[in-house]
């Protein structure tokens, strides 16, 4: 059976996530560079979930949604309204072995986590990262709804290999690996070509052909790797915060600063997932004391 995947096909039969005609209206609205708001602010007030993302990242329920939407941009509005749609219609699915709940949990991680980077690593405004964190790993999703019955074998034969393995056999198996699954999705929606271009790269960021794109890419893999620390149980965290530990001391981030930020960011995570009804996948509370990570980080140094 030839499971090579033919985007343009797919897409066009419905078979790829995107947004609702409703949330692609918005997104256009965002886009259009109309000076009037009214016509947008009302589409985002009957959005609940909208108004309250919106409203989070520029600080608060307090902040006035005119406010709120000037504050965080038009464009991470229309990117916050993408991935909030996606994940109403995306909770569940047909691939057996890919756990939806896990996956958004991880999303919803790694934006906290590229959100709390920013401070260190300015590449883009924080709503704008918390947004590309949320969407960075959508070509998981995309395969999973592509091949639901081959991607939920492949994941069950990859499932204690290294991610290079997965990586390998998606791109073996179909043409696409998640990652570039989530670079075609993303160029799709029309989200800019250093942002796909840095999702295709991020465990790879070397591999980026400008210095903006390397840097957002560096950025999306530390995230990532804060959001798989946040997902471990205890017994799993000691080889993750290795490998965060490896990834960070690349950059150059003092040990303290960066132990600020994976607390600040794992704080913001529970509270969305607290927002967006994920809580109950969340493993116990995690405590990154700096007496137990410090040694590991200067080993991984």
């Amino acid at each position: 059976m030839n499971d090579l995947i033919d985007f343009a096909e797919l897409k066009a039969a419905g078979l790829l996530p995107g947004p609702t005609r409703e949330t692609l209206e918005l997104m256009q609205l965002c886009q259009s560079g109309d000076d009037d708001p009214g016509p947008l602010l009302a589409r985002i007030a009957a959005t609940p979930m909208l108004d309250y993302g919106l409203r989070a990242l520029a600080g608060g329920a307090e902040t006035a949604l005119p406010a709120a939407l000037d504050q965080v941009g038009r464009f991470p509005a229309s990117q916050l309204a993408l991935a909030l749609d996606l994940l109403g219609q995306y909770r569940r699915g047909a691939c057996t072995d890919f756990n939806y709940q896990r996956y958004w949990s991880h999303a919803v991680a790694m934006a906290c986590a590229a959100q709390a980077l920013t401070s260190e690593m300015p590449v883009a405004s924080s709503p704008e990262l918390f947004c590309q964190g949320l969407l960075a790993g959508i070509g998981n999703l995309g395969l999973a709804c592509a091949r639901p019955r081959s991607y939920a074998k492949l994941l069950r034969e990859c499932r204690d290999t290294p991610a290079s393995t997965l990586l390998r056999r998606e791109s073996l198996l179909y043409g696409y690996s998640h990652l570039s699954m989530g670079a075609a999705l993303l160029r799709s929606w029309r989200q800019g070509h250093t942002y796909s271009d840095a999702v295709l790269c991020q465990e790879a960021p070397h591999m980026a052909t400008d210095r903006h794109t390397r840097h957002l890419a560096r950025l999306l893999q530390l995230a990532s790797c804060m959001a798989d620390l946040y997902l471990a149980q205890p017994g799993e965290r000691k080889v993750l915060v290795a490998e965060m530990a490896a990834t960070s001391s690349r950059l150059q981030l003092d040990t303290r600063v960066l132990l600020g930020i994976v607390d600040v960011a794992n704080g913001n995570w529970r509270q969305w997932c607290n927002a967006l009804e994920l809580q109950e996948h969340l493993p116990p509370a995690m405590q990154v004391a700096p007496v137990a990570v410090e040694p590991v980080i200067a080993a991984a140094a």
